[in-house]
């Protein structure tokens, strides 16, 4: 006798239930993310930026207020990605109900909105802790390595720079010394021509980067020096208001050159090369503190600073 099997209806027409919250279970975390920005946020600073009634009618801020909450909360953060689960995952189809924004629409939302979704962190703990959720008996604080969209290999050193910036220079001149002997050699045949090779370009290109790295290493070590200056000058002050002198002999002034060691990376110059699990990687420090009650985050912060212990 052969086996049975469930039917597999793939062709038959069906009726979509008549509320789209039906597509997810009563409890599901969607449909609390859904009342929380209905009932619950403050939402007036989004609101209120729309006054323009000219173009098609943009997305519900409230929609999108929710489908950003959820989705960072189910860990999608790609643009792209929450929008190929806005009509891939019943959760997201029932937020957006069914009417579904592109990336480019959810990433220029964040994007323009990025302050007052900020705020509304302060708004969700403010939820939380009327909910007694969040006691701050006991916060602990933990932190990650978060890898930057660059490679720690396209990073250079300010030592290294300037020996490159030696290089380039030296090898700029000697092509457009070819180039100009070149020209000088084709005038006579062809005529004049003022255009260069393309082959200079790249190089130029690629020293006005290095110089460009430099400056920012340099305007760093001077901001820093600037500021070792400015607290070391109100110690003094603090010393000699209260009628002490500062022991040992006088510190060395602060150098505004950078330290030879300090880098740089070209494709992403804000992060830095740190230390990890998996060795040195090119990345953020991400910092969280959590409430121990009921691990609600209470603070967090990015960085580019390597944590201190």
């Amino acid at each position: 006798m052969s086996k049975y099997f469930r039917p597999w209806n793939i062709d038959q027409t069906l009726l979509l239930p008549p509320n789209v919250q039906d597509f997810v279970p009563k409890g599901h975390v969607s449909r609390f993310m859904v009342d929380l920005v209905r009932e619950s946020l403050d939402l007036r600073e989004i609101m209120g930026s729309y006054v323009s009634g000219l173009g098609q009618p943009p997305f519900d801020p409230r929609m999108m207020v929710a489908l950003l909450l959820h989705s960072y909360a189910s860990g999608l953060y790609s643009s792209r990605r929450i929008a190929k689960a806005c009509r891939e995952r019943n959760d997201f189809v029932m937020i957006v109900a069914l009417d579904a924004p592109d990336f480019r629409t959810i990433s220029d939302f964040r994007k323009r909105h990025l302050k007052a979704l900020g705020a509304l962190f302060v708004q969700v703990l403010k939820l939380c802790e009327t909910a007694g959720l969040v006691k701050l008996g006991h916060v602990a604080l933990d932190g990650t390595k978060i890898k930057a969209n660059a490679s720690k290999h396209k990073a250079m050193s300010y030592e290294r720079m300037k020996k490159r910036e030696a290089e380039l220079k030296a090898e700029v001149a000697r092509m457009l010394a070819a180039a100009e002997a070149a020209d000088a050699s084709e005038d006579e045949t062809f005529g004049n021509s003022d255009e260069l090779p393309d082959w200079t370009v790249d190089k130029q290109k690629r020293l006005a980067k290095i110089q460009q790295a430099m400056a920012a290493l340099e305007a760093d070590a001077k901001l820093a020096a600037e500021e070792e200056r400015r607290i070391e000058a109100e110690k003094e002050q603090q010393r000699q208001a209260e009628g002490r002198k500062k022991p040992g002999k006088p510190a060395a002034l602060p150098s505004e050159e950078p330290n030879p060691k300090a880098q740089r990376n070209f494709t992403d110059p804000e992060s830095r090369i740190m230390k990890s699990k998996d060795g040195f990687v090119q990345a953020y420090n991400a910092q969280a503190a959590v409430d121990a009650h009921a691990q609600i985050i209470v603070a967090q912060e990015l960085t580019q600073h390597q944590a201190r212990v």
